[in-house]
């Protein structure tokens, strides 16, 4: 009966903050080590006209999903950030060093808690779709010269939320296949249950027979998932020409699906002990070749001991509540990593992102924090971890000026004004949000691909002017968390002057090859 109290106790936030206090004064604190950064270009903020705050309503789950999308056209991205229950979406376009919200009558808004966002040419068009999850059903909102129709593509079971979708041709039939991953609703879910299959939702994974026409496969291809899932994500992990499934669950183990190639995924084993998987992000940070994991998690904001108090674990299930960095060392068999490259100790993580934001040719990790239901947070709010590899691990880098002390949910990352580096728009699940523009100096090769179905599972890398090699891309349809990233791959060149070569392999195992490539530009890539 004391757990129960318990357990409801944590989510009444006026009772919680005398509790809080005690428990998590001396846990809820991060190490501040920065890195030696002094070369490092600061960001440069823009404001951002037409935007809300987004009030959490507590009736409803505080996610917002959000995405880059060219709606026009013109190659000049728009960003589109949902809104919680009860607010409006919003778009923005960039106008003369400033992001300004112009959705009215583009036909996107809704006043639907929209919590996962996805751009993509969905219908094969030429324009440049998006597919959204909202607490009523995941849509199709179909582009037609900027003006977008809506198409239900999966109504809500009862007491059901969608959080997000994932996109990838699972068959290679030449249409795309949708994985959603779902989660209870708000007024059912209890937080730190690890062990009642009634409180976890499947995902679905649905096959495009053409036309737009979905049957759901999710039990005939294995992926229905074990607990509610905040997102997943299709990587190409063995390097086969198939993209597998990666699932990252609350209340679980991340699950590793490797694509069989006939309808049909195989669960690997992939031991990360159970904890809040709330983020998923790839990236080569080690340069060896291949996609390593990184997944988020409550870290050390709130005490262990306390969440061990309410959990329902068994002993046979060894938990983990830091953020974890999963090595790839080829063929499904992966390292964690995360206390040798200093991402242990850090406090509550959600969405993360890998990418080269200093152009110095080492990838970065962008990770959002701060739990709105944790009063500790709103009193000492984190500021959003900004780490730059730095020697064998990552440091916290305040010097980029990226931080971002708000209840963030993720980093969108983007080419904002045209000029080839990669900007950050922070996604806040309350408060405002915040774009910030590259003023890095190094020099860089960005390879933009189509927003379509060609384009994913592409990848590519650079041989340099001395003969080595850069850390590997591939263009995927989801990451960090509830969100859809920009399909332009960005190379730091720091400060070589001249590219070898461009090595690009699309999915279908199609190559491609670049010689001598200007630099310091964006270069568009058509599948040939």
């Amino acid at each position: 009966m004391k757990r129960m109290r318990l357990r409801s106790f944590m989510f009444k936030q006026s009772s919680l903050l005398s509790v809080a206090v005690a428990l998590c004064l001396s846990a809820c604190f991060e190490n501040e080590l920065a890195a030696s950064t002094s070369e490092i270009s600061p960001f440069a903020e823009i404001p951002l006209e037409g935007d809300s705050d987004n009030l959490w309503r507590e009736s409803h789950h505080p996610f917002i999903g959000a995405t880059p999308v060219d709606v026009d056209g013109d190659d000049q991205l728009e960003i589109f950030v949902g809104g919680g229950e009860g607010h409006s979406d919003r778009l923005f376009f960039y106008r003369q060093g400033r992001l300004i919200n112009q959705i009215e009558g583009t036909g996107l808004s809704s006043v639907r808690a929209t919590y996962g966002a996805n751009s993509i040419d969905f219908d094969d068009d030429g324009d440049t779709d998006l597919i959204l999850a909202r607490s009523n059903g995941v849509f199709w909102y179909e582009n037609n010269a900027g003006r977008f129709t809506q198409h239900q593509i999966l109504p809500m079971p009862d007491k059901t939320s969608a959080f997000s979708v994932a996109l990838s041709d699972i068959d290679k039939d030449g249409d795309l296949d949708i994985y959603v991953s779902m989660f209870v609703d708000f007024a059912n879910f209890r937080s730190v249950t690890f062990n009642d299959p009634s409180h976890a939702r499947q995902n679905r994974m649905l096959r495009n027979d053409g036309d737009n026409r979905f049957v759901d496969v999710t039990q005939e291809s294995g992926t229905a998932g074990l607990q509610n899932s905040f997102l997943a994500s299709f990587v190409d992990l063995d390097e086969d020409g198939w993209q597998d499934l990666v699932v990252a669950q609350n209340t679980g183990q991340v699950e590793v699906f490797r694509n069989s190639g006939n309808g049909r995924f195989e669960k690997k084993d992939f031991a990360t002990g159970w904890g809040f998987w709330m983020s998923l992000t790839t990236g080569d940070f080690d340069r060896d070749g291949d996609l390593d994991l990184f997944f988020s998690n409550s870290g050390n904001s709130i005490p262990h001991f306390f969440l061990e108090f309410l959990s329902d674990a068994t002993d046979e299930q060894p938990r983990n509540y830091e953020w974890t960095l999963m090595r790839n060392d080829g063929n499904f068999q992966f390292t964690n990593v995360t206390q040798a490259v200093g991402l242990n100790g850090q406090g509550f993580g959600w969405g993360g992102v890998f990418e080269d934001l200093t152009l110095d040719g080492r990838l970065e990790l962008l990770v959002a924090q701060n739990y709105i239901k944790w009063p500790l947070h709103r009193a000492f709010p984190l500021k959003a971890r900004t780490l730059v590899q730095s020697g064998d691990g990552f440091r916290h880098s305040p010097e980029l000026g990226l931080e971002n002390p708000y209840f963030g949910q993720v980093p969108l990352v983007l080419d904002i004004n045209q000029d080839g580096r990669p900007d950050v728009f922070w996604v806040n699940m309350e408060g405002f949000n915040r774009a910030f523009l590259n003023t890095s100096d190094n020099h860089f090769l960005t390879l933009a691909f189509a927003d379509n179905l060609a384009s994913l599972g592409a990848r590519a890398t650079l041989i340099m002017a001395d003969g080595s090699q850069s850390y590997l891309r591939e263009v995927q349809n989801s990451g960090g968390m509830s969100a859809d990233q920009w399909t332009g791959l960005v190379f730091g060149l720091g400060d070589s002057t001249s590219v070898q070569r461009v090595l690009i392999e699309w999915l279908d195992g199609t190559t491609q090859t670049l010689d001598n490539p200007a630099i310091d530009r964006t270069i568009y890539i058509d599948k040939p």
